[in-house]
């Protein structure tokens, strides 16, 4: 689709007037693109439009800006005006309506600037290659002062967080105290202890997912409706932020052993981590984690981690005792602390630190990522966690190269820190961003509990694709060093051959209000019920389901037919029964094969194929994700020429029954006829096979396409015209005889 038709789509009636003109500038740049000189005049007309143009836009998204920043403060006032009351149910319902409004103005804000910032940068380079004249270079330098594209939302998305808890608790106002780091940690699922089971009846469901970058906003605002945000105070620079920067740095050895295992999925496998908030410069609560499979569900994993300083990690790392004497001897003088608990510490430090030393791990890739999470405090059953500006570096030092990232003790590289998207980094293979967002949603579920609507409603909106089992260890380490891996985890096929492509996802517009397109509404809400079983265990699929026999699926799935196809099979009866059901199989066949070619519909044989198939446990449908298909003319071109295939062919048939039946004997006459027969079925079939396909491409169905039955037919009536000539002709002794 070209750019000004994807421009007329997109436009917001209510704000039609404010969009770049786009046809307009196009009209300007006619006259180069007709090989006709474009003078200084038609220039200077052309910039001082593209100009207006930009200043149109920028003041327009200034205005909704204050707009939607007004509103808020004015709903903000009433909220805190509000006296809690529990018959002011209706009138909170009516001021969250408000504040609904309020977040779907900031998305379509959003795609406002989003369309008109692609419109300006496509028209300015329509102009270069046009014309003799370099705009980008002074349009980038306009273009920066005019920051419409480079809105930040973070201080507005904390005030819609706060007025809508506000109105969840019915107009008390919630506490927002800032937690401390560890706080946040455990909040947002790092720390040990929520990764254990409240009891052991409790289930704990783990779901993953891609965002494309332009959906990003949408879904923070959708999230916002049902959950706060967390917000994380940064003690270095005394600020708010709801989205801080998280490094973690992985461990492996020269022989890849923790990504094999991990790849693998092998009970027992064990990783091992470092992860920070912020900077690492310094940095007083860098946590080490391990986190092993467990060998009875490969599907759950335990975690242990401590918390150690930035200086006292190099030491840590070969082997050295101060990190262990300096806080052994810390606890033992705490308050509440045991000997039991000094005890359990110093072996956990021990354990980690000997498989350290004794697998010779050093650090090879870190990740680098941006967190957004949402829950609310004290309350583990819905936590949710949105990762932006995700890039995977390389740490390794003289492990696979010579090349030196690491200086002498020094456990990580000093040339990379906070500064994304690290453009100061001299070999640009050592690093690698992901062109897109991750989303994880953790549900703590009771026995027989299922998933609350607006999730199931999230999950099967267009803005999510599903991640099952994504890691980004595993990814890191198959991106960094994919010559050297033996074994790729198979959702990089969702980025085709390009690694650093976006998988394809259902929508070019999406939104959580509009929902994938299922072929069994009801099945495949009876699936998401299904789901509710009890387990001991943290399911870590994607799918709410665990049943063994019951595919899971959050998106579609193959249409449900009956479970035992019926055949009419003739009745042995009487002759007369057997007679009468030989001769309904054959109208029926004939019925199909003619509503299969002229009305595309799926023949029974073709539909048994979609029939339910038991899956093994784990197992699951994998989603079919549908796109926008763009059809080329050269698509409609190629039926056309097929069809006048069809037309060439019948065409040279009929002359040649015309002329058989015209000069010939008696055999040539009924030759004739039969070839004739042959020509005008021909003729009928290629009509029939223009338009079926004709109509399919229109619709964008995916198909079927081929036809074999129809071309086997004609070659057998050619077949038997053939052999009917040649047996007239070699037994009819006196043709003249049969002469009409």
């Amino acid at each position: 689709m070209k750019f000004g038709s994807q421009l007329k789509d997109a436009v917001n009636p209510e704000w039609q007037a404010a969009y770049v003109d786009y046809d307009g500038l196009k009209k300007k740049l006619r006259k180069a693109e007709k090989d006709n000189p474009f003078s200084e005049k038609d220039e200077t007309e052309f910039v001082e439009l593209l100009d207006a143009n930009l200043e149109k836009v920028y003041a327009f998204h200034q205005e909704k800006m204050e707009d939607i920043r007004a509103r808020t403060d004015h709903w903000t006032e009433v909220i805190m005006s509000q006296l809690p009351r529990e018959d002011a149910v209706e009138e909170m319902g009516k001021i969250q309506e408000n504040i609904n409004f309020i977040a779907d103005d900031i998305n379509r804000l959003a795609r406002y600037s989003r369309i008109n910032y692609t419109g300006f940068l496509k028209i300015v380079k329509k102009h270069d290659r046009h014309t003799n004249y370099v705009l980008r270079p002074m349009f980038m330098v306009r273009l920066n002062q005019c920051p419409f594209w480079n809105e930040n939302n973070e201080e507005l998305l904390l005030k819609l967080s706060q007025l809508f808890d506000r109105v969840r608790q019915g107009g008390k106002t919630m506490s927002f105290k800032q937690p401390s780091m560890q706080e946040w940690a455990t909040a947002a699922g790092l720390n040990n202890n929520t990764q254990q089971h409240a009891s052991s009846s409790a289930r704990t469901v783990v779901k993953r997912f891609f965002v494309q970058p332009d959906n990003v906003l949408e879904l923070k605002t959708y999230v916002l409706r049902h959950l706060p945000v967390l917000v994380y105070r940064d003690v270095t620079s005394k600020k708010d932020n709801i989205d801080p920067p998280i490094s973690t740095l992985y461990l492996d050895n020269v022989d890849l052993d923790a990504y094999s295992a991990r790849v693998e999925a092998a009970p027992g496998s064990q990783i091992i981590r470092l992860r920070w908030y912020g900077s690492a410069t310094n940095n007083r609560s860098i946590a080490i984690e391990q986190r092993t499979l467990r060998e009875d569900n490969g599907a759950t994993e335990l975690k242990e981690r401590f918390v150690i300083k930035d200086k006292y990690v190099y030491d840590f790392l070969a082997g050295g005792d101060a990190y262990l004497t300096k806080y052994a001897q810390k606890l033992r003088v705490t308050s509440g602390k045991t000997d039991e608990d000094v005890a359990n510490f110093e072996s956990l430090v021990k354990r980690v630190q000997h498989t350290i030393v004794q697998d010779k791990l050093q650090p090879i890739v870190r990740t680098y990522y941006k967190r957004t999470a949402f829950q609310i405090p004290g309350d583990n059953t819905v936590r949710m966690a949105l990762d932006t500006d995700l890039c995977f570096i390389r740490e390794d030092t003289g492990m696979f190269d010579k090349v030196v990232r690491r200086t002498d003790e020094q456990w990580r590289r000093t040339d990379v820190d906070t500064q994304f998207p690290f453009a100061d980094i001299q070999r640009e293979e050592d690093v690698s961003r992901y062109p897109f967002a991750t989303f994880e949603i953790k549900l703590d579920l009771a026995p027989g509990e299922s998933q609350p609507d607006w999730i199931t409603e999230l999950e099967e909106s267009p803005i999510l694709e599903e991640a099952f089992d994504f890691n980004k260890f595993v990814h890191g380490v198959a991106v960094m060093f994919d010559t050297r891996v033996a074994l790729l985890p198979y959702w990089l096929a969702q980025m085709g051959d390009d690694l650093n492509d976006l998988p394809v996802l259902p929508s070019q517009e999406p939104s959580v209000m509009h929902k994938r397109a299922s072929p069994e509404p009801a099945s495949s809400a009876s699936q998401s019920k299904a789901g509710a079983v009890s387990s001991e265990d943290v399911s870590e699929r994607t799918g709410l389901t665990t049943k063994a026999k019951q595919p899971s699926t959050s998106y579609t799935t193959f249409p449900k037919l009956s479970d035992s196809p019926t055949h009419a099979y003739p009745s042995t009866s009487s002759s007369a029964g057997a007679d009468q059901g030989v001769a309904h199989q054959l109208i029926q066949s004939v019925g199909n094969a003619l509503r299969h070619l002229f009305f595309a519909q799926p023949t029974p044989t073709q539909q048994n194929q979609y029939e339910d198939v038991v899956l093994p446990p784990g197992v699951k449908v994998p989603k079919k994700v549908i796109t926008p298909l763009r059809v080329e003319p050269k698509v409609f071109f190629a039926n056309e020429r097929t069809y006048f295939a069809w037309m060439s062919f019948g065409t040279l048939m009929a002359t040649f029954s015309v002329a058989l039946f015209n000069a010939g004997d008696a055999v040539g006459k009924i030759s004739g006829v039969v070839y004739t027969l042959v020509a005008v079925s021909t003729l009928i079939y290629g009509a029939g096979l223009y338009y079926r396909r004709r109509d399919l491409i229109r619709q964008r169905a995916p198909g079927p396409y081929d036809e074999t039955t129809g071309p086997t037919v004609i070659c057998m009536a050619l077949l038997f015209a053939v052999g009917l000539n040649l047996y007239l002709k070699l037994t009819v002794q006196a043709p003249t005889l049969l002469y009409l």
